[in-house]
């Protein structure tokens, strides 16, 4: 028999930001480690240390925030994630509201997307993950192919992919990815973990996530 107990441990942002810089994010951060911290509306947020990198990490709210939102406002992924109600939710309703000390440290994502033939490269500090960074290769044509993604190690497991909104449960929640074969969807995760697709305009869940 073995004991497997969790640690904790105090590092600010600043700190945490230097070590990753520094190329020791290793020795103080790792894969499904977390780090909790207060929204200035009151909530409380655990992103989860998705992927540590030579000068960088990349980390995933381990839950979805407690309000759903759209993809879109109507039944469509016309224009991507780039032009989508999402993107904008995310960087207008939600990033405001993260502590000044993360967003000061924040390093944006480069994002490439594909829109209507025309490649669009855009940074943001926060974004919602892709397809890709949570179930890796796509067998099956569920969306295009993703050149600014790779499956995040904590998304391995189906398990791992499942996320609750506070006072639903488990939940499904969306995605950054249109759906490739079908001009209203996007794709999203199911509640059991599972890759779907839907409507852009029912409200799921969000767990977005920054780079530092």
């Amino acid at each position: 028999m073995k004991i497997t107990r969790r640690t904790e441990q105090e590092i600010n942002i600043s700190e945490l930001k230097a070590a990753i810089k520094e190329g020791r994010g290793l020795e103080v951060i790792r894969p499904h480690d977390e780090i909790t911290l207060a929204l200035d509306t009151g909530e409380t947020i655990t992103p989860v240390c998705g992927y540590v990198g030579k000068h960088s990490a990349r980390f995933v709210f381990k839950d979805c925030l407690r309000e759903m939102w759209q993809m879109n406002k109507d039944m469509t992924n016309k224009g991507g994630y780039f032009r989508s109600e999402a993107r904008r939710h995310v960087l207008e309703d939600i990033l405001p509201h993260l502590p000044a000390e993360l967003r000061e440290a924040i390093t944006p994502r480069h994002l490439c997307e594909e829109i209507d033939g025309e490649t669009y490269e855009y940074f943001d500090s926060l974004w919602l993950p892709s397809a890709t960074d949570v179930f890796g290769n796509d067998p099956d044509g569920w969306w295009k192919e993703e050149t600014d993604s790779f499956q995040l190690p904590i998304f391995k497991e189906e398990r791992d992919r499942v996320k609750e909104v506070p006072g639903n449960g488990t939940y499904p929640y969306w995605l950054r990815s249109p759906r490739a074969s079908h001009s209203a969807y996007f794709v999203f995760v199911n509640a059991d973990g599972a890759v779907s697709g839907n409507g852009a305009y029912y409200s799921r869940g969000f767990a977005p996530g920054f780079d530092l």
